[in-house]
């Protein structure tokens, strides 16, 4: 008997799940609350601080924009919806960026974070007219920093981006070039950010 095909557009759903980019985004950030933490206590109260910035509100207002139908879909497929939730984005990652310094959290703690606000509202004013892809942009971003941060053994997550790339241009939801834009435009804010504070990539 003949094993069943792969449901390709299934798997790319599941795909484009699993690297939704505000989970990759969260998830990471999370990561290194308690990497960089002192101890559990102080790393909670920095989760405390952050999370309503960074996780409740800019999914509050999701939600409530699906309901009212704002927006059509999780993805917000259609270039147009975007503005007003990546405005709502980029004001709560700029309180959230602002709430690390005022913490004194470790310089490359608040870099990536930084380079995450710089990078979203770049992409923000990008998709005003291109429909730059989000899901290659952000997880090019978490693993260029994870690189920098971690050295060139973490490179091969890399090829992750490909398979996310594949996934969306498979959905329809980008084209080629718009994958290719949110890696390239990820890649090149996040290296330039944390080279200005003096992190290379070339010293990972």
């Amino acid at each position: 008997m003949n094993p069943r095909p792969i449901n390709r557009n299934l798997l790319a759903e599941v795909i484009s799940w699993l690297f939704f980019p505000p989970l990759v985004a969260t998830v990471f950030f999370m990561f290194l609350i308690f990497w960089y933490s002192n101890d559990l206590g102080q790393g909670l109260r920095w989760l405390v601080a952050i999370a309503p910035f960074l996780v409740f509100i800019p999914l509050i207002f999701f939600v409530v924009s699906y309901k009212l139908k704002w927006v059509s879909d999780i993805d917000l497929s259609h270039r147009e919806e975007r503005p007003v939730f990546l405005g709502v984005f980029i004001a709560s990652l700029a309180i959230a960026s602002f709430l690390l310094y005022l913490l004194k959290v470790p310089l490359k703690f608040f870099v990536f974070t930084f380079a995450g606000l710089v990078m979203v509202f770049i992409a923000s004013a990008i998709t005003l007219y291109w429909k730059i892809s989000f899901h290659t942009a952000v997880t090019t971003s978490v693993i260029t920093a994870i690189v920098i941060l971690g050295g060139w053994v973490f490179a091969p997550m890399y090829l992750l981006v490909l398979v996310i790339a594949w996934a969306r241009v498979r959905l329809k939801k980008h084209t080629l070039w718009q994958v290719i834009g949110g890696t390239l435009l990820a890649f090149a804010i996040t290296v330039i950010i944390f080279y200005l504070f003096g992190f290379g990539i070339l010293e990972a």
